[in-house]
C-alpha cells in the first residue's frame, strides 16, 4: 500500500523536507503529473529518488541554457 501520508514518504526517502516539497513542485511544472497529491504518488510508486528528480531538473535547465549561448569563441 505505500506511505499512508507525505511525512513516511519523506523519511523512507531519507530527503529533507524541502527537498521533497521542491521535487513534487518541479514534478508538476515540468508537466509529469497535474497535482501535488499526484507528485506523491509518483514518487512513492516510481523508482525515483528526490536527489534524482532535482539533479535531473538541473541537469535539463544547464542544458538548455548551452544550448541558448551564443557560441562567440573562436577555435
Amino acid at each position: 500500500m505505500g506511505a499512508r501520508h507525505p511525512q513516511d514518504l519523506i523519511v523512507k526517502t531519507g530527503a529533507s523536507k524541502y527537498d521533497f516539497i521542491v521535487a513534487c513542485n518541479l514534478l508538476v511544472r515540468t508537466g509529469i503529473v497535474k497535482k501535488p497529491a499526484d507528485a506523491i504518488r509518483y514518487i512513492e510508486n516510481n523508482d525515483v529518488t528526490v536527489e534524482g528528480i532535482i539533479d535531473n531538473f538541473i541537469n535539463e535547465v544547464q542544458q538548455a541554457k548551452l544550448e541558448e549561448a551564443p557560441s562567440d569563441v573562436d577555435l
